[in-house]
């Protein structure tokens, strides 16, 4: 236990080295920029590798909580966007807890890359609306899962591989190529593709590919990366969501489900799946259809699971516009 408690202190002194310049973007954290990097997931894969599950996991806690301590600025952005799903829960104990659901997801891959991958499927417990998924894959028009940074985000995919949808991820680049190719080799393990999504017309081609195979794609829709956004009220706020999935399934007619993956007291993971949406194109035009879709996509079915869950609405800068 000495050890251990010694390892903790060294955790947060190197956190504390690492902590962030005053900036309202946690990227330009210097923990982020050495950490974020395909040698920071090797390095947890080695850490999991030679402690174990158990010490494994608790590396992952002492990590984010050294983070969170570390990082007050970036705490009180995360409690800025819990407050815009509800002020009393905008505490600065969840942000904590935030900050350790997010060092725990970090310590799944290295969980993940040491297993077989039907060891996925035991990591799962209630599991509601599958047949929704089901049902959206059998329309033969491909189909679109859609859902927010919430609880471990990156496990839908896999576990969707694992029960056998043919599935497609579409991811944004990360802060570097070797990164991004680290993460979709990561996927592919578990026979997920990846679609890095750019301004390049052959993004676009390829995703019509998969949903004109009759495939699934999974995207998220809480942090769009250009101006294709409509401005979504929440309970305490308003921020932008993505109209890319309403686009992609008007333009392809693939079916819309909603979803979300979060981490339970036991340790095991909730996929919730929602009832299938089907966008139409609506006599007021483009702009309205896609706002209304997007509308309905986000406050009536992603929303909801933010606020189950505030803890696990995985933001580290402001969203409010």
């Amino acid at each position: 236990m000495r050890l251990l408690f010694s390892l903790s202190l060294v955790l947060v002194a190197g956190l504390l080295l690492l902590r962030r310049k005053k900036s309202r973007d946690y990227r330009n954290a210097r923990f982020y920029k050495v950490l974020y990097t395909p040698w920071g997931f090797r390095l947890a894969i080695l850490m999991r590798r030679l402690l174990g599950a158990g010490l494994g996991k608790w590396l992952s806690a002492s990590l984010g909580f050294g983070y969170a301590i570390s990082h007050p600025s970036t705490l009180r952005e995360i409690r800025k966007n819990i407050a815009l799903l509800d002020p009393a829960r905008a505490t600065r104990l969840n942000a904590v807890r935030l900050c350790i659901h997010q060092a725990h997801n970090f310590g799944e891959y290295a969980e993940l890359w040491v297993n077989e991958p039907g060891s996925i499927l035991e990591k799962l417990g209630e599991k509601l609306g599958i047949d929704h998924i089901r049902e959206a894959h059998n329309s033969g028009k491909g189909c679109i899962l859609v859902t927010g940074h919430l609880g471990f985000f990156e496990l839908g995919g896999l576990v969707m591989s694992c029960m056998g949808f043919p599935i497609t991820t579409l991811t944004l680049p990360e802060p570097s190529t070797s990164l991004t190719q680290w993460r979709a080799d990561f996927r592919q393990r578990w026979g997920v593709n990846t679609v890095v999504v750019g301004s390049d017309a052959f993004s676009a081609v390829e995703i019509s590919r998969v949903l004109g195979k009759g495939d699934i794609v999974a995207l998220l829709a809480d942090r769009p990366f250009d101006d294709n956004a409509v401005m979504v009220d929440l309970p305490h706020g308003r921020i932008p969501f993505s109209t890319a999935p309403v686009l992609l399934s008007l333009l392809s007619g693939a079916p819309i489900v909603p979803v979300g993956i979060t981490r339970e007291a036991s340790g095991k993971f909730r996929i919730e799946a929602r009832p299938v949406i089907t966008p139409r194109w609506m006599p007021e035009g483009r702009d309205a259809t896609i706002a209304f879709y997007t509308r309905q996509l986000a406050q009536d079915h992603l929303v909801p699971m933010f606020l189950r869950h505030p803890e696990q609405w995985m933001h580290f800068a402001h969203l409010q516009k």
